[in-house]
């Protein structure tokens, strides 16, 4: 799974990628000098408009490609030791590397646009429970889902069930779910509908 994400940085497969970043974090999300966590977030703007939001953002993502770019995309001045590159003048990091081996702890916030989605069945259970013990019982949740109908449309993105979601985080509310087929990536295109489903919790 790792060769198989490298691979898409490197060969521009990047079809989830938003240059504008998400409509729904910027609809819902409330938290302002939270510590958030973004877990696979590839080169996501979300990170710059969650940092100017009075936040202090730490990325993990896999490809050293995507953190690269995201730092020159905004123009930021960067430090990089042992995988962590660092804003010297924001208070923002992506830290490269598998997510399921970061360990630091103490986040009150989270940020799910593209990680639960991006991963198959299998190792979602494994990724909500990893999450928790990185980030705080009361955190403020923002999770962003899609729902499609798969047997006839392959992920990833996958789509991911509302029993699931609760499964998960039985505290999360659904509180928008709307049809957005038309900003889907190419193979989704044939689909007659894509929902982008939106989830809140904590404080």
């Amino acid at each position: 799974m790792h060769d198989e994400w490298l691979n898409r940085w490197r060969e521009r497969r990047i079809g989830w990628h938003e240059h504008e970043g998400n409509r729904a974090l910027k609809s819902h999300w409330t938290a302002t000098g939270r510590n958030v966590l973004v877990p696979l977030c590839g080169k996501s703007p979300d990170l710059m408009w969650l940092c100017r939001q009075g936040n202090t953002v730490t990325g993990v993502e896999l490809s050293p490609i995507a953190a690269i770019e995201f730092f020159e995309d905004h123009e930021l001045r960067v430090t990089e030791k042992d995988g962590v590159f660092e804003a010297l003048d924001e208070p923002l990091r992506i830290v490269v590397g598998d997510y399921f081996a970061y360990d630091e702890t103490g986040f009150d916030a989270l940020y799910d646009r593209a990680a639960l989605i991006a991963l198959p069945a299998s190792v979602r259970p494994g990724y909500a429970a990893h999450t928790h013990k990185l980030v705080d019982d009361d955190a403020f949740h923002l999770l962003v889902t899609l729902e499609y109908d798969q047997s006839r449309a392959a992920g990833p993105p996958f789509s991911v069930g509302k029993g699931e979601v609760t499964d998960y985080w039985p505290d999360l509310r659904r509180v928008e779910s709307r049809n957005d087929i038309e900003n889907s990536p190419p193979k989704f295109r044939s689909l007659d509908a894509l929902y982008e489903v939106v989830w809140l919790g904590g404080a």
